[in-house]
């Protein structure tokens, strides 16, 4: 079974990665043995993919392409900002406040291409806090101090409206499910 650190993990690669044919493929095998309630309609919608159809393969390119890419006006902006600032612009406090809290949990960004309120990013970072608090890394006990403020101080407060966004903008059951999880899994640990 998926542990949460691990759910956030894998919801964090399908928001930060194009739905390749080999993307598709590994989100399956992680899905294949899973039983929690997060994920279970995730792995159905997975499931249901014919990775052989180039043109379903094709129509979920196109709905990550419109969902979060563009060119045109996103129906859900995947980055934290757009939701909290006034008036729904990228790059304002709540990116300079995450990538705090990285430089906190002693991380770095690398990259231009991904933002720090980026869902994939965030995702991504608190799928490593669980990871570290579950390992014998120096500082663990800084980790969950940090895992509470990203939950609620930012996950918490725009996540809700963002996947409500997605579910209702998706057209295919993968988004959707997508959306759902995520909701699902940040309910459950931010509780």
């Amino acid at each position: 079974m998926v542990t949460p650190g691990e759910a956030f993990g894998l919801l964090s690669s399908m928001y930060l990665c194009k739905p390749s044919r080999e993307a598709l493929e590994n989100w399956k095998r992680a899905l294949a043995e899973d039983t929690s309630i997060f994920l279970a309609d995730l792995k159905k919608a997975i499931s249901g993919i014919d990775l052989n159809s180039e043109e379903e393969v094709e129509n979920l390119l196109s709905e990550h392409t419109r969902l979060f890419i563009g060119p045109y006006k996103l129906p859900c902006p995947p980055w934290e900002s757009v939701y909290t600032s006034p008036k729904r612009l990228m790059m304002q406090d709540a990116a300079d406040q995450v990538r705090a809290l990285y430089e906190g949990a002693g991380l770095t960004i690398n990259t231009a291409e991904v933002m720090p309120d980026h869902i994939g990013a965030e995702l991504n970072f608190i799928a490593l806090l669980f990871q570290r608090m579950n390992s014998n890394a120096d500082g663990k006990d800084v980790y969950p101090g940090i895992t509470e403020k990203l939950l609620d101080e930012h996950l918490l407060k725009w996540i809700p409206d963002f996947t409500k966004d997605m579910e209702e903008a998706a057209e295919t059951s993968f988004y959707k499910e997508v959306a759902r999880a995520t909701r699902k899994v940040i309910d459950f640990v931010g509780r």
